[in-house]
């Protein structure tokens, strides 16, 4: 989990790509100047994503980026991923079972194809073949590129420029893998649908040809051969070309047995891996399998990852433990600002008085309203997100982290410590100790002068809300007792929130948690730098809409030997390469609930 390539020859290259990618873009390099390890590898991958496929991929200039870029990517893959042999991957069925009908050269498994080694890996393409171009986009076909690097994007346009026309669909092509750990890489086409849609007669047998003609190819590639050879298969069309998972399953499984049958003399060595990204895909593929076996077979549940074991591990063995919460550890809990779902459960009829407010995050900064519409709406979203959310979760998310939390506290304590840029007070209503929790940003809980009229204008808005509640109106989501908004007890002027939105925001209400906070963290960080001690950051949910306040700042803590940061970000899960430390991209309840179950006292 920790780097050991000098992270400043890491630095050096990457910068030197960040260079040469802007410079060709016609952008500056002040952009560098000032930027973090993890800004600059952002940088790189945007720009890569977005990158053309040259006319000439010959050229020294191109092959010298190449070269680079191909020298990054093998140190992140030596130093971030656990690479899996394809051939240690069990089948279905043992090659000595009688009547196994091809299930012995299947195998089920869950995890990032990217890390595989195999002969082949397939990536469901889209018609134009040369990877996506959408930088933010968790495609396979985005994820395959990036980490595949851009000759993997010139031979795909090498491809296309020669048959001058768009890849069919249910066709295929093949290319070198480059910088995968994969041999090949297969590019089939799935068929797309209209999301919530049933597939065709035409759409199925698509699907099916994807599977078949891409193992078509990988025959034509290695020939007849005794060594032993393996292709792994995504879910092809199952994200965004929605395909219905539970009709894709059977397809691909009874093509590729039907395609190992009609070639069982070319293909005894072969293993084909139906690989999953998530659980439910992985529980259809196992139940289906399970169900064709020709024998009583029951398949393993879905594997726990290596990125989730490493969090594990990081966290069983850390004597301090710090927890920092995004806004995805309360959208696990069910408050996601984000969610149109949720925003109509809680406030069913605002779109009609304000239409923007699609989501609860439509609020923010949000000024076209007065202050009897402005306080009935904040007053009627505090009364539930901050007083009673308790009773509204969907799932025990806190309850994981408190277990884990008071693990390191019962055996220690003062062990453990939590800084959050949330401010629904969420730990608050959970029960932890709020002595040992910083809140960074603002709390809903309290309300201050706007001006501020004095430094310690703060009170609790638990008063005010229930005042102005008295008179709310839910069909005009106004205050209509003037009496009921706000006004400061000190100077009668106006008020709001205590929330980081402006410069009138009182810094000096949060002054007392933040130097409790900061000594805990100083001692801590003595303690590791000087006795040997470890601390396991545990970050959940902390994405790019204010890095600066969590993101970043734990990734630097995490250059420090001793410190290990575990990223829980199913969307962002990555990190600087010279950050200790592990990305979990998977679901945060899920990753908690694990380990709360397994972590023990050390």
């Amino acid at each position: 989990m920790a780097p050991s390539v000098p992270s400043g020859s890491y630095n050096s290259l990457l910068r030197a790509i960040a260079s040469k990618l802007l410079t060709e873009s016609g952008y500056g390099l002040h952009h560098l100047h000032h930027a973090s390890g993890s800004d600059i590898r952002d940088i790189v991958h945007h720009l890569l994503v977005v990158r053309p496929p040259p006319d000439d991929s010959g050229s020294k200039q191109e092959e010298e980026l190449y070269t680079q870029v191909d020298s990054l990517l093998n140190l992140e893959l030596t130093q971030r991923k656990t690479v899996v042999d394809a051939q240690k991957l069990p089948t279905v069925m043992s090659a000595s079972s009688p009547d196994a009908h091809g299930f012995q050269q299947i195998a089920l498994w869950k995890g990032d194809i990217t890390s595989l080694k195999a002969t082949a890996i397939v990536n469901a393409a889209n018609s134009a073949l040369l990877g996506c171009f959408q930088p933010s986009h968790k495609c396979i076909d985005n994820v395959i590129h990036s980490m595949a690097g851009p000759r993997l994007r010139a031979a795909c346009h090498e491809i296309m420029s020669s048959q001058a026309h768009e890849e069919p669909v249910g066709s295929a092509q093949i290319t070198k893998g480059f910088a995968l750990p994969a041999s090949y890489v297969i590019h089939t086409v799935g068929p797309q649908l209209r999301r919530g849609s049933q597939p065709t007669t035409e759409e199925c047998e698509q699907l099916q040809s994807c599977y078949t003609k891409s193992l078509d190819l990988l025959l034509k590639k290695v020939g007849h051969t005794e060594q032993h050879v393996s292709i792994a298969f995504p879910c092809i069309s199952t994200g965004l070309f929605a395909f219905p998972s539970d009709v894709a399953v059977p397809l691909a499984v009874n093509s590729v047995l039907e395609w190992l049958n009609q070639h069982q003399e070319d293909t005894r060595g072969w293993k084909v891996i139906f690989n999953t990204f998530l659980k439910r895909d992985y529980d259809l593929y196992k139940d289906y399998i399970e169900s064709k076996c020709p024998d009583s077979v029951t398949l393993p549940p879905a594997p726990v990852s290596s990125a989730l074991q490493s969090a594990l591990r990081a966290v069983q063995d850390a004597d301090y433990l710090r927890v920092a919460a995004g806004a995805g550890l309360s959208a696990a809990a069910g408050l996601d600002y984000t969610s149109e779902a949720v925003m109509k459960k809680f406030h069913p009829d605002v779109r009609k008085i304000i239409p923007s407010f699609r989501v609860m995050y439509s609020s923010i900064g949000y000024t076209k309203w007065d202050d009897a519409l402005m306080w009935g709406y904040l007053f009627k979203q505090i009364s539930f997100a901050r007083f009673d959310w308790v009773r509204h979760r969907t799932a025990p998310t806190y309850d994981y982290v408190k277990k884990i939390f008071n693990l390191f506290e019962n055996r220690n304590p003062g062990s453990a410590f939590v800084e959050t840029s949330n401010a629904d007070g969420m730990f608050e209503q959970e029960g932890f100790d709020t002595n040992s929790v910083y809140i960074m940003q603002g709390d809903y809980g309290r309300i201050q002068c706007l001006k501020p009229c004095a430094q310690d204008s703060v009170w609790s808005s638990r008063p005010f809300m229930e005042k102005a509640l008295e008179s709310f109106n839910p069909k005009t989501y106004r205050v209509e007792d003037p009496a009921g908004i706000p006004k400061c007890p000190r100077c009668g002027g106006k008020m709001f929130l205590l929330l980081r939105v402006d410069d009138t925001f009182l810094q000096s209400a949060l002054e007392e948690g933040r130097a409790v906070y900061n000594k805990w963290l100083a001692g801590v960080l003595n303690r590791v730098k000087n006795d040997g001690k470890k601390l396991a950051i545990l970050e959940v949910g902390a994405g790019f809409n204010t890095p600066g306040v969590i993101r970043i700042p734990n990734e630097r803590l995490a250059y420090t030997d001793g410190v290990q940061l575990i990223r829980v970000n199913p969307e962002y899960p990555e990190m600087p390469f010279q950050s200790h430390g592990v990305g979990v991209a998977e679901d945060a309840n899920a990753v908690l609930e694990y380990i709360s179950k397994h972590v023990e006292a050390k």
